[in-house]
């Protein structure tokens, strides 16, 4: 808003149309801040939940890891992810990413000449590339939720802190003046009035 206004009846109807649009959208994002904070910590509390479970299956196939330093076989390569289906969907003005599903390329293990943990460990890797495809999501999720709330943030404090703020007084100021001006007219029409009836007296 510009430091000097106008002192007019045009400027004043301006503001007030203006106030009115301020306080409409404040609590628009009002609720938008309070929708974003709410997702942000469902998203961040499902990182930490996913990220404890990826460390609880690392403890749990820790005991395969002497047996599988004796063997020849690439795990990695038996285990590779081939597709990751997403769904788009919109929170509070942000599009995020749903999980849907993930597919693994299917490799042929020979079951003869492989030992009989194998099946465990592949189901085990699986799981543990899931959950980490998962919280690479929540993580780009959460991301672009944070940059959306500290911009609601922003846009609530402006409109709070500054802009209604400013807007009010400026009507206040302007309903002053022309609360004086129009005193002032009174005034002079009523001098002028009493001149004339003055005048038409003396003549």
């Amino acid at each position: 808003m510009a430091d000097k206004i106008l002192m007019n009846k045009n400027t004043l109807a301006a503001l007030k149309i203006e106030l009115r649009e301020y306080n409409t959208a404040l609590p628009v994002f009002e609720m938008k801040e309070q929708q974003l904070k709410e997702v942000v910590q469902t998203t961040e509390n499902n990182i930490i939940r996913l990220k404890r479970t990826i460390e609880t299956t690392d403890a749990e196939t820790k005991k395969w890891v002497a047996v599988m330093a004796e063997e020849t076989i690439d795990l990695s390569e038996l285990v590779k992810v081939n597709e990751v289906v997403t769904e788009k969907r919109e929170i509070a003005g942000v599009t995020i990413e749903t999980f849907k599903d993930i597919a693994f390329k299917e490799v042929e293990v020979d079951l003869f000449n492989t030992p009989l943990w194998i099946d465990a460990a592949l189901e085990a890797i699986r799981e543990q590339k899931t959950n980490r495809t998962l919280v690479e999501i929540e993580e780009r999720n959460l991301e672009l939720l944070k940059e959306e709330l500290a911009e609601a943030r922003r846009m609530k404090n402006a409109l709070k802190e500054v802009f209604i703020p400013e807007t009010q007084e400026n009507i206040r100021k302007i309903e002053i003046y022309l609360g004086d001006v129009e005193r002032l007219a009174i005034g002079c029409a009523k001098l002028v009035k009493k001149k004339k009836q003055e005048k038409k007296a003396m003549a």
